[in-house]
């Protein structure tokens, strides 16, 4: 297992930093072994979630789980880009901001969270996203937005492309009270540096090698 890294994804001095220090990694290690134990967490590729600078880590969407999943099989803290109605949620509220996640307006373009995420690649942050915009039921990865693409190259952040199976939709409860069989595959990083953000033909492309990767590890698996 890697070193774990924190990243200060909030202005903080004094106590208020040391807290929040202690809590990612109290948090960390609760989540890792929750993941590993109960859930069967299995681990692939780690090694391809960079050790420092920027990236994005995209995934398909397969439950409420996916962000403590991809969170336990990362060394450094994942701001995720998360649905704004469960950002605000009580639950989970507190976790969200001290990993510093992006709230996102999924009724339509949410101009403020491509604001925040390009804001926080650009401090080098490692950010987290489903392209999908919402928990795939029927496993497969259906109507990706081309979102990230845009934040990708605008940033001129690499991708890493992250598989999650051996799971499937369920009501919250269940989702996180039954045991599973969790794998987890992750990636080389993806490279764009001749395409442009301000082209839909270079978006569309983009956004298809992104999804085409995360195939092409759900074949491999």
């Amino acid at each position: 297992m890697r070193e774990l890294v924190y990243t200060e994804t909030r202005d903080l001095k004094g106590f208020r930093k040391k807290y929040d220090v202690f809590r990612f990694y109290f948090w960390w290690w609760v989540n890792n072994l929750y993941s590993r134990i109960w859930l069967g967490l299995d681990i692939e590729g780690e090694e391809n979630i960079p050790k420092t600078g920027r990236g994005i880590l995209v995934s398909n969407h397969l439950s409420f789980l996916d962000a403590n999943i991809i969170s336990a099989a990362s060394p450094r803290k994942v701001s995720f880009m998360i649905a704004k109605e469960y950002y605000e949620m009580t639950a989970i509220k507190w976790m969200c901001e001290f990993l510093g996640c992006i709230p996102v307006n999924r009724s339509g373009q949410d101009i403020a969270a491509v604001k925040s995420a390009i804001k926080n690649l650009n401090k080098d942050f490692l950010i987290g996203a489903f392209p999908e915009g919402g928990i795939s039921r029927s496993g497969d990865m259906e109507d990706t937005k081309q979102g990230i693409a845009m934040i990708a190259l605008r940033t001129h952040s690499p991708v890493i492309p992250v598989l999650l199976s051996g799971y499937h939709y369920q009501p919250m409860f269940a989702t996180f009270a039954l045991p599973k069989r969790i794998k987890i595959k992750i990636g080389p990083a993806l490279e764009f540096r001749d395409e442009d953000a301000k082209n839909r033909e270079s978006l569309a492309r983009v956004t298809e090698e992104i999804v085409g990767a995360i195939q092409k590890l759900r074949e491999e698996n």
